[in-house]
């Protein structure tokens, strides 16, 4: 079987695809929550992300050709196996339900307050359709031709960040009941890392590239780190009121007024962004569809994902606060399940066949 994307392609994805609904509304929910200890709960759930990452190469190292579906039907039978793939295309299409909305709303902040739904309609759902039906290669290329330039900017947007640093963050103020409850409450936005489960057969990742590719999702977790803490830095005590963080950093500063509208760096970065983001998510969705229904192309997928994504979004069954809702009360559960049960037992089912390897 030929593979289509790189080490290097793959440890851009992952870095990427780690910043999805972080960056924006999630420093102001943590703080609601646990006021500047947000910055310690993004730094704990950041280092579950990253042993995410080991427990996918350790299981990428374990079964090189074999698909996570594959694994999972080998291990537990074909049951099982649809199982979890049913529920990681419900989880899937959330995601995409959960970051639409959450770019929806920033961007008709940030750029056009009348804007409605149809035009995020067409703006994202082309872009989607159009990478699912050309396959994995093309996004992932996608994702390194312009890897630079997000990462320069959200680099710039920290450095302008500076200039409207204030105070240390007051730390330790919220207990330890609160300081948990918001960490398992908001798991929903992460455990991107699964979109390289989901792909895994279509990877050509050697154990000599692990390193490589954490240095990539390491990059992006330091990045993040900086964000929430020069946001709680600079606005203090009405951090909750905050919830495009990115932007707001270097928006608030009177020393860069002459030079115009800073915000446009964020806003361009997001757009970039949320487009390989929810690229990548509807990709695994339709893999999963695909795993799940064998005898249907990849068409069927992308078909059943419009009129889903359609009906739900000018239904507004699922908005900006039902979605954030949704994922503090309900996928909170799910995401216990799929970012460390699932990952864990595929784990050890590789740690077998890799310590039999060695024994031999």
């Amino acid at each position: 079987m030929t593979k289509a994307v790189s080490s290097r392609q793959t440890g851009i994805i992952a870095s990427l695809i780690l910043f999805a609904n972080k960056i924006l509304v999630l420093p102001s929910l943590f703080y609601e929550k646990s006021k500047a200890d947000g910055f310690f709960m993004i730094a704990i759930l950041l280092a579950f992300e990253l042993i995410m990452l080991y427990l996918f190469l350790r299981v990428k190292e374990a079964f090189p050709n074999d698909s996570f579906y594959d694994i999972i039907k080998n291990k537990m039978g074909t049951f099982a196996a649809k199982a979890f793939y049913l529920i990681l295309i419900v989880y899937f299409f959330y995601k995409v339900m959960l970051l639409f909305n959450i770019i929806y709303m920033y961007l008709k902040v940030q750029v056009y307050i009348d804007a409605s739904y149809f035009i995020f309609i067409f703006a994202f759902l082309v872009i989607m359709n159009t990478s699912v039906l050309r396959g994995i290669r093309p996004i992932a290329r996608g994702c390194e031709f312009f890897y630079v330039f997000i990462m320069a900017s959200l680099v710039l947007c920290l450095f302008l960040s500076i200039a409207n640093f204030d105070r240390l963050p007051f730390f330790f103020e919220s207990n330890a009941k609160s300081f948990f409850d918001g960490i398992f409450r908001h798991t929903f936005c992460f455990g991107d890392l699964l979109v390289l489960f989901v792909i895994m057969d279509k990877l050509e990742v050697k154990r000599k590239d692990f390193k490589r590719i954490f240095g990539y999702a390491a990059f992006s977790v330091t990045i993040m780190l900086i964000i929430y803490f020069m946001f709680y830095s600079i606005f203090g005590v009405t951090s909750f009121v905050h919830k495009n963080a990115v932007s707001d950093i270097i928006t608030f500063s009177y020393r860069f007024i002459d030079l115009g509208r800073l915000d446009l760096i964020a806003i361009i970065t997001i757009m970039f962004l949320a487009f390989f983001q929810l690229s990548l998510y509807a990709y695994a969705f339709s893999e999963c569809f695909v795993k799940i229904f064998s005898k249907l192309s990849t068409a069927y997928s992308v078909v059943v994902f419009d009129i889903l994504f359609i009906a739900i979004v000018l239904s507004s069954l699922i908005n900006y606060l039902v979605a954030i809702k949704i994922g503090q009360e309900f996928v909170s559960y799910l995401a216990i399940l799929l970012h460390f049960i699932l990952p864990t037992i595929v784990f050890f089912f590789a740690k077998k066949k890799l310590d039999k390897g060695g024994e031999k």
